[in-house]
Protein backbone atom coordinates (compact mmCIF):
# COMPACT_ATOMS: atom_id res chain seq x y z
CA UNK A 1 0.00 0.00 0.00
CA UNK A 2 1.40 3.38 -1.02
CA UNK A 3 1.27 6.14 1.57
CA UNK A 4 0.27 9.53 0.21
CA UNK A 5 0.61 12.84 1.98
CA UNK A 6 -2.64 14.78 2.46
CA UNK A 7 -2.88 17.96 0.35
CA UNK A 8 -2.68 20.10 3.48
CA UNK A 9 0.57 18.41 4.54
CA UNK A 10 2.00 18.86 1.05
CA UNK A 11 1.25 22.58 1.23
CA UNK A 12 3.17 22.81 4.49
CA UNK A 13 6.16 21.12 2.85
CA UNK A 14 6.00 23.36 -0.21
CA UNK A 15 8.83 25.81 -0.74
CA UNK A 16 8.99 28.73 -3.12
CA UNK A 17 11.83 30.32 -5.01
CA UNK A 18 11.52 33.53 -7.00
CA UNK A 19 14.10 33.91 -9.75
CA UNK A 20 16.50 36.78 -8.89
CA UNK A 21 15.98 38.27 -12.36
CA UNK A 22 13.18 38.98 -14.84
CA UNK A 23 12.58 37.21 -18.14
CA UNK A 24 11.59 39.52 -20.98
CA UNK A 25 9.31 39.50 -24.01
CA UNK A 26 8.27 42.42 -26.21
CA UNK A 27 5.65 43.22 -23.55
CA UNK A 28 8.20 43.77 -20.77
CA UNK A 29 9.65 41.82 -17.85
CA UNK A 30 8.12 38.87 -16.02
CA UNK A 31 8.82 37.55 -12.55
CA UNK A 32 8.87 33.76 -12.18
CA UNK A 33 8.20 32.01 -8.87
CA UNK A 34 8.77 28.25 -8.69
CA UNK A 35 7.13 26.11 -6.01
CA UNK A 36 8.67 22.77 -5.02
CA UNK A 37 7.50 19.93 -2.80
CA UNK A 38 10.05 17.34 -1.68
CA UNK A 39 12.44 18.50 -4.40
CA UNK A 40 9.93 18.34 -7.27
CA UNK A 41 8.32 21.31 -9.00
CA UNK A 42 4.71 21.59 -7.84
CA UNK A 43 3.77 24.93 -9.32
CA UNK A 44 4.92 27.96 -11.31
CA UNK A 45 3.59 31.52 -11.12
CA UNK A 46 4.45 34.01 -13.86
CA UNK A 47 3.62 37.68 -13.32
CA UNK A 48 4.27 40.76 -15.41
CA UNK A 49 6.40 43.39 -13.67
CA UNK A 50 3.21 45.45 -13.38
CA UNK A 51 1.71 42.74 -11.15
CA UNK A 52 -0.62 41.33 -13.78
CA UNK A 53 -0.68 37.54 -14.25
CA UNK A 54 0.73 36.50 -17.63
CA UNK A 55 -1.74 35.39 -20.28
CA UNK A 56 -1.33 32.12 -22.20
CA UNK A 57 0.84 33.53 -24.98
CA UNK A 58 3.09 35.35 -22.53
CA UNK A 59 3.30 32.26 -20.33
CA UNK A 60 4.45 30.10 -23.24
CA UNK A 61 7.12 32.64 -24.22
CA UNK A 62 8.49 32.80 -20.67
CA UNK A 63 8.39 29.02 -20.16
CA UNK A 64 10.33 28.61 -23.41
CA UNK A 65 13.11 30.85 -22.07
CA UNK A 66 13.01 29.28 -18.62
CA UNK A 67 13.40 25.75 -19.94
CA UNK A 68 16.03 26.69 -22.48
CA UNK A 69 18.31 28.29 -19.89
CA UNK A 70 17.75 25.31 -17.58
CA UNK A 71 18.66 22.95 -20.43
CA UNK A 72 21.97 24.69 -21.11
CA UNK A 73 23.44 23.61 -17.78
CA UNK A 74 21.44 20.45 -17.07
CA UNK A 75 24.45 18.17 -17.59
CA UNK A 76 26.56 20.28 -15.22
CA UNK A 77 23.90 20.06 -12.50
CA UNK A 78 23.63 16.28 -12.86
CA UNK A 79 27.41 15.93 -12.79
CA UNK A 80 27.76 18.08 -9.68
CA UNK A 81 25.05 16.06 -7.93
CA UNK A 82 26.93 12.82 -8.66
CA UNK A 83 30.59 13.80 -8.50
CA UNK A 84 30.38 16.72 -6.02
CA UNK A 85 33.51 18.35 -7.49
CA UNK A 86 35.68 15.34 -6.61
CA UNK A 87 36.71 15.28 -10.28
CA UNK A 88 38.81 18.42 -9.74
CA UNK A 89 40.60 17.09 -6.66
CA UNK A 90 41.22 13.73 -8.37
CA UNK A 91 42.71 15.55 -11.37
CA UNK A 92 45.17 17.37 -9.10
CA UNK A 93 46.31 14.09 -7.54
CA UNK A 94 46.58 12.37 -10.92
CA UNK A 95 48.77 15.17 -12.27
CA UNK A 96 51.30 14.43 -9.52
CA UNK A 97 51.10 10.65 -9.24
CA UNK A 98 50.95 9.81 -12.96
CA UNK A 99 54.50 11.10 -13.46
CA UNK A 100 55.73 7.53 -12.96
CA UNK A 101 54.19 6.64 -16.34
CA UNK A 102 56.74 8.91 -18.03
CA UNK A 103 59.49 6.45 -17.03
CA UNK A 104 60.06 4.87 -20.42
CA UNK A 105 62.89 2.56 -19.28
CA UNK A 106 60.79 1.22 -16.38
CA UNK A 107 58.33 -0.80 -18.45
CA UNK A 108 58.97 -3.80 -20.69
CA UNK A 109 57.63 -4.27 -24.22
CA UNK A 110 54.62 -6.21 -22.94
CA UNK A 111 53.19 -3.49 -20.71
CA UNK A 112 54.57 -0.36 -22.44
CA UNK A 113 51.56 0.08 -24.82
CA UNK A 114 49.17 -0.22 -21.85
CA UNK A 115 51.23 2.24 -19.80
CA UNK A 116 51.24 4.69 -22.73
CA UNK A 117 47.47 4.34 -23.19
CA UNK A 118 46.90 4.93 -19.47
CA UNK A 119 49.21 7.94 -19.57
CA UNK A 120 47.23 9.41 -22.48
CA UNK A 121 43.93 8.72 -20.75
CA UNK A 122 45.02 10.45 -17.54
CA UNK A 123 46.48 13.38 -19.50
CA UNK A 124 43.18 13.88 -21.33
CA UNK A 125 41.29 13.60 -18.04
CA UNK A 126 43.43 16.32 -16.45
CA UNK A 127 43.38 18.52 -19.55
CA UNK A 128 39.61 18.42 -19.98
CA UNK A 129 38.98 18.76 -16.24
CA UNK A 130 41.07 21.93 -16.22
CA UNK A 131 38.93 23.30 -19.07
CA UNK A 132 35.69 22.36 -17.31
CA UNK A 133 36.81 24.00 -14.07
CA UNK A 134 37.32 27.24 -16.02
CA UNK A 135 33.97 26.89 -17.80
CA UNK A 136 32.22 26.23 -14.49
CA UNK A 137 33.71 29.39 -13.03
CA UNK A 138 32.58 31.32 -16.13
CA UNK A 139 29.05 29.92 -15.70
CA UNK A 140 29.01 31.04 -12.06
CA UNK A 141 30.15 34.52 -13.09
CA UNK A 142 27.49 34.64 -15.82
CA UNK A 143 24.75 33.70 -13.35
CA UNK A 144 26.01 36.34 -10.92
CA UNK A 145 26.01 38.95 -13.71
CA UNK A 146 22.42 38.06 -14.64
CA UNK A 147 21.39 38.30 -10.99
CA UNK A 148 22.97 41.74 -10.56
CA UNK A 149 21.50 43.20 -13.76
CA UNK A 150 18.09 41.56 -13.08
CA UNK A 151 17.73 40.20 -16.61
CA UNK A 152 19.25 37.95 -19.28
CA UNK A 153 20.57 40.03 -22.18
CA UNK A 154 21.07 38.75 -25.73
CA UNK A 155 24.80 38.70 -24.95
CA UNK A 156 24.12 36.49 -21.93
CA UNK A 157 22.08 34.04 -24.01
CA UNK A 158 24.97 33.71 -26.47
CA UNK A 159 27.47 33.22 -23.63
CA UNK A 160 25.27 30.55 -22.00
CA UNK A 161 24.96 28.70 -25.30
CA UNK A 162 28.71 28.80 -25.95
CA UNK A 163 29.52 27.64 -22.41
CA UNK A 164 27.01 24.79 -22.63
CA UNK A 165 28.61 23.54 -25.85
CA UNK A 166 32.17 23.96 -24.55
CA UNK A 167 31.46 22.21 -21.24
CA UNK A 168 29.57 19.36 -22.92
CA UNK A 169 32.33 18.81 -25.50
CA UNK A 170 35.05 18.68 -22.84
CA UNK A 171 32.97 16.31 -20.73
CA UNK A 172 32.46 14.01 -23.73
CA UNK A 173 36.15 14.02 -24.65
CA UNK A 174 37.03 13.16 -21.07
CA UNK A 175 34.42 10.40 -20.95
CA UNK A 176 35.48 8.78 -24.24
CA UNK A 177 39.03 8.31 -22.99
CA UNK A 178 37.87 7.06 -19.57
CA UNK A 179 36.01 4.11 -21.07
CA UNK A 180 39.12 1.89 -21.00
CA UNK A 181 40.38 2.96 -17.58
CA UNK A 182 39.51 -0.24 -15.70
CA UNK A 183 41.16 -2.66 -18.15
CA UNK A 184 44.28 -0.47 -18.34
CA UNK A 185 44.51 -0.20 -14.56
CA UNK A 186 44.11 -3.96 -14.11
CA UNK A 187 46.81 -4.66 -16.71
CA UNK A 188 49.26 -2.35 -14.94
CA UNK A 189 48.25 -3.78 -11.56
CA UNK A 190 48.94 -7.34 -12.74
CA UNK A 191 52.28 -6.38 -14.26
CA UNK A 192 53.35 -4.51 -11.11
CA UNK A 193 52.51 -7.54 -8.96
CA UNK A 194 54.50 -9.83 -11.28
CA UNK A 195 57.50 -7.49 -11.28
CA UNK A 196 57.56 -6.74 -7.54
CA UNK A 197 61.04 -8.17 -6.97
CA UNK A 198 62.59 -6.69 -10.12
CA UNK A 199 61.27 -3.13 -9.64
CA UNK A 200 63.32 -0.57 -7.68
CA UNK A 201 61.64 0.02 -4.30
CA UNK A 202 60.98 3.72 -4.95
CA UNK A 203 59.41 3.04 -8.37
CA UNK A 204 57.31 0.21 -6.95
CA UNK A 205 55.93 2.53 -4.27
CA UNK A 206 55.08 5.17 -6.88
CA UNK A 207 53.26 2.63 -9.04
CA UNK A 208 51.32 1.30 -6.07
CA UNK A 209 50.33 4.84 -5.07
CA UNK A 210 49.01 5.47 -8.58
CA UNK A 211 47.12 2.16 -8.63
CA UNK A 212 45.59 2.94 -5.24
CA UNK A 213 44.49 6.34 -6.54
CA UNK A 214 42.89 4.69 -9.59
CA UNK A 215 41.10 2.01 -7.51
CA UNK A 216 37.32 1.48 -7.63
CA UNK A 217 36.90 3.18 -4.25
CA UNK A 218 38.87 6.28 -5.23
CA UNK A 219 39.26 7.80 -8.70
CA UNK A 220 37.56 4.76 -10.23
CA UNK A 221 34.34 5.66 -8.45
CA UNK A 222 34.48 9.19 -9.86
CA UNK A 223 35.24 7.81 -13.33
CA UNK A 224 32.22 5.49 -13.11
CA UNK A 225 29.97 8.42 -12.16
CA UNK A 226 31.24 10.42 -15.13
CA UNK A 227 30.75 7.47 -17.50
CA UNK A 228 27.19 6.96 -16.24
CA UNK A 229 26.34 10.40 -17.66
CA UNK A 230 27.52 9.66 -21.21
CA UNK A 231 23.97 8.65 -22.34
CA UNK A 232 22.80 12.09 -21.19
CA UNK A 233 25.36 13.76 -23.48
CA UNK A 234 24.58 11.47 -26.43
CA UNK A 235 20.80 11.78 -26.10
CA UNK A 236 19.07 12.78 -29.36
CA UNK A 237 22.37 12.77 -31.29
CA UNK A 238 23.26 10.60 -34.29
CA UNK A 239 26.81 9.43 -33.53
CA UNK A 240 29.05 6.78 -35.08
CA UNK A 241 30.57 4.98 -32.09
CA UNK A 242 32.82 2.82 -34.27
CA UNK A 243 35.09 5.72 -35.21
CA UNK A 244 38.36 6.66 -33.51
CA UNK A 245 38.27 8.65 -30.27
CA UNK A 246 39.43 11.85 -31.97
CA UNK A 247 36.83 11.44 -34.75
CA UNK A 248 34.06 10.75 -32.22
CA UNK A 249 34.92 13.87 -30.24
CA UNK A 250 34.96 16.00 -33.39
CA UNK A 251 31.63 14.56 -34.52
CA UNK A 252 30.11 15.11 -31.07
CA UNK A 253 31.23 18.73 -30.99
CA UNK A 254 29.45 19.38 -34.29
CA UNK A 255 26.27 17.41 -33.50
CA UNK A 256 25.97 18.60 -29.90
CA UNK A 257 26.69 22.19 -30.95
CA UNK A 258 23.84 22.13 -33.47
CA UNK A 259 21.52 20.44 -30.98
CA UNK A 260 22.15 23.13 -28.36
CA UNK A 261 21.89 26.01 -30.84
CA UNK A 262 18.54 24.85 -32.24
CA UNK A 263 17.10 23.34 -29.05
CA UNK A 264 13.36 23.90 -28.67
CA UNK A 265 11.95 22.80 -25.32
CA UNK A 266 8.62 21.01 -25.07
CA UNK A 267 6.69 23.25 -22.68
CA UNK A 268 3.50 21.16 -22.50
CA UNK A 269 4.41 19.28 -19.32
CA UNK A 270 5.71 22.36 -17.52
CA UNK A 271 2.77 24.45 -18.69
CA UNK A 272 0.45 22.15 -16.73
CA UNK A 273 2.21 23.32 -13.54
CA UNK A 274 1.49 27.01 -14.13
CA UNK A 275 -0.82 28.57 -11.54
CA UNK A 276 -3.10 31.42 -12.42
Amino acid sequence: MTYRLPKQAKKLLEQQHTLPYLLYTDNGGYQVTIYTTLGKISGIVIQHESGKTADEKETEAILFQLQKYYFYFEYLRKRLALVKEKDSSIAEKIEVQSAILEEQVLFDEKIQPKADALKTMLHVFDQQQCKMDVYQEDISLLNEKIKLQQKITSEDWEAAEDLAIAFGTSAYAQSIYLQDYRSLRKALQKWTAEQQKQLPAAKRRELNKLLTLLSDTNAGLVFDHILSLVPRLEENLMLDKERSKAARISEFQKEFGNYVKFYKPDIAKVKALVRK
